[in-house]
């Protein structure tokens, strides 16, 4: 029998290799490095530890759990990659500053004209004081 068949037919029903995998191994791979310079027994056993349980994470069967921990991960991930976009994004915009309102926390997009301005909240109507600096 070919060695890849094997290998196919022992993977079989196993959940295999996401994303979190990727993640777990770059960060356990990123530790060692680490632990290049610092020499530390500690962190020599988490880099061990975080090896077992990628690999753990790859042979198992139970395919709801680990997709459930890696639809978390993603989730997670896509949140912060939203939020630093957004702020690249905001500071991009020379043209516009961005408030939140101090009664329902909504984030106002207002023209950035500097001095002192009242603005009006479109979704509560609640008006507020607003200082524009240059």
């Amino acid at each position: 029998m070919n060695f890849l068949y094997r290998i196919q037919r022992f993977m079989s029903g196993r959940y295999g290799i996401d994303t979190l995998f990727y993640v777990i191994a770059a960060f356990s791979a990123v530790l060692a490095f680490l632990n290049i310079f610092v020499r530390s027994a500690v962190l020599q056993i988490l880099v061990y530890a975080l090896i077992i349980f990628a690999f753990v994470r790859v042979m198992s069967r139970n395919y709801a759990a680990r997709q459930a921990e890696n639809r978390w991960f993603m989730k997670t991930f896509n949140n912060i990659k939203q939020k630093r976009d957004t702020i690249r994004q905001r500071k991009a915009d020379i043209t516009h500053i961005y408030k939140k309102c101090p009664n329902c926390r909504a984030t106002l997009r207002l023209p950035h004209r500097p001095g002192k301005h009242t603005t009006v909240c479109p979704k509560c109507n609640t008006s507020f004081k607003v200082n524009v600096r240059k």
